[in-house]
């Protein structure tokens, strides 16, 4: 269920250090493919209730995942910031 997928990927985001790409990603996917059967199966009224219900938790789930791209960016910066020192002093 839709409910059980978002909690998961918040669990997910909110209590490791470092979060497991691969598990995030396949939650993500099982997600998506829920919301879009889901649609289907709905009339227009009823999946302009759907989307408005399910947007603030999406505009949650994307802040957190762009939260972590940015810190892995943040990081990567840093690494190679890193690798250059080392060459340079080779």
């Amino acid at each position: 269920d839709l409910g059980a997928i978002n909690q998961s990927i918040f669990t997910l985001l909110e209590t490791n250090n470092v979060v497991n790409d691969q598990v995030l990603r396949r939650l993500v996917i099982q997600r998506d493919e829920l919301i879009q059967s889901h649609l289907k199966s709905l009339n227009k009224v009823e999946r302009d209730q759907f989307a408005k219900a399910e947007l603030p938790i999406n505009n949650k789930l994307h802040a957190a995942v762009q939260s972590l791209f940015t810190d892995s960016l943040s990081e990567l910066s840093g690494l190679v910031r890193g690798l250059k020192a080392i060459k340079k002093y080779k």
